[in-house]
């Protein structure tokens, strides 16, 4: 607690790292955008690799980080049982009135301490999908078993998405009466300027650009964004991002003449000044925030179809949903000619992204479960 104010609420989030992705910007969201006057918080993370970028870098926290080596995405009994060690003391100092957690590693580590060290309030914020594309079968099931056994002791849990929610409640990994949905928060975003973007990352500025964003992970399809630039020669085609399949990519790139690769870059309102559309080739994913991004921005995505895509996108209204690599095809090729189409669904997707994902919502989700939570232990 801070001195001076009894009614402030402690929170330590535990994440297993702060990479550029979807979970750190949700988290420090959360954290600068939040009631200061109210909530404190603590990030507790595990060491971010090399070639994934640690968002905090240019996004520093209103609040104090710790960082622990071993926690990190890699599993190991002995790291599992050194940085459960870890948490627990850091708990036990610091005696929070919360311990939320977010993601697979970091959601079972930082839970159990938090029961451990009995800190009151525990809460766990999935925020993708857990049983397809990310975990061989056998890990899979391994993850499952732990959520399930950790989900006794939770008391309360956060899911992004309404699709994941379902699947995560028919695998009784959370209850409906304790989970509810969560989005992220979208943030008014304008365009670069389409010249300066475009000679900034080495793209031509006349011919139309499709990009890829995200990270460079075999769950994230790549190759399928590789194939589609070899299918349509006339457009270029750009990825931003980084990650295991890094080295791979840009060698297959190397040898495509319409294709560029430039590391991913938090200045958004440039990496979306360069593109005209778009696209997603994931083979899973719970409610992916680069489609948030990207609407925001008004541009407009060809996504198949896949977790809480279709949370984002409206097929035929706001972009184009698709279930294979012909129809994905077809949609992309669709809206390289049509510049029309592409500046009607770049319209209406800002205009709805923005009435759907607000920031206020977000933060009042998050505010209100920790207060009244707080406030039933208190009692």
């Amino acid at each position: 607690m801070v001195a001076g104010n009894a009614h402030m609420i402690h929170v330590v989030h535990v994440i297993t790292r702060t990479n550029i992705g979807g979970p750190s910007v949700m988290l420090v969201d959360l954290i600068n955008e939040g009631d200061h006057e109210r909530f404190r918080h603590t990030v507790i993370r595990g060491a971010t690799a090399n070639n994934e970028g640690d968002y905090l870098v240019d996004h520093p926290i209103s609040g104090d980080v710790i960082t622990l080596p071993s926690l990190k995405r890699s599993l190991g009994v002995f790291n599992e049982l050194r940085s459960l060690f870890q948490v627990v003391r850091f708990l036990r100092l610091i005696r929070p009135d919360i311990v939320h957690t977010h993601m697979a590693k970091a959601g079972v580590v930082g839970r159990c301490a938090g029961l451990i060290a009995r800190v009151p309030v525990r809460i766990h914020t999935f925020h993708g999908h857990l049983f397809h594309g990310y975990f061989s079968p056998f890990l899979g099931r391994v993850v499952a078993f732990a959520e399930r056994a950790c989900q006794r002791f939770t008391t309360f849990s956060l899911v992004v998405g309404e699709a994941t929610r379902r699947d995560l409640l028919a695998a009784n990994i959370v209850n409906d009466s304790t989970s509810a949905v969560v989005l992220p928060a979208a943030k008014r975003l304008d365009r670069g300027d389409p010249m300066v973007a475009r000679k900034e990352h080495g793209v031509p500025v006349d011919r139309i650009v499709v990009g890829f964003v995200g990270r460079l992970t075999d769950i994230k399809r790549p190759d399928r964004f590789l194939n589609l630039a070899r299918e349509l020669p006339d457009a270029h085609f750009v990825i931003f991002g980084n990650g295991p399949r890094n080295d791979s990519v840009r060698d297959e790139a190397s040898r495509m003449d319409n294709v560029t690769v430039v590391d991913f870059s938090t200045d958004l309102a440039s990496v979306f000044g360069s593109i005209d559309l778009m696209v997603l080739t994931s083979e899973n994913e719970g409610v992916p925030l680069s489609l948030i991004e990207a609407a925001s921005a008004g541009i407009p995505v060809v996504s198949f179809d896949v977790g809480g895509v279709s949370e984002i996108v409206e097929d035929g209204v706001t972009g184009l949903l698709v279930r294979d690599e012909v129809s994905l095809h077809a949609a992309v090729s669709r809206l390289v000619q049509d510049s029309v189409l592409r500046r009607t669904f770049g319209t209406k997707a800002r205009h709805d992204i923005h009435n759907r994902f607000s920031l206020q919502n977000y933060l009042a989700i998050h505010e209100g479960l920790y207060t009244r939570l707080v406030t039933r232990y208190r009692r």
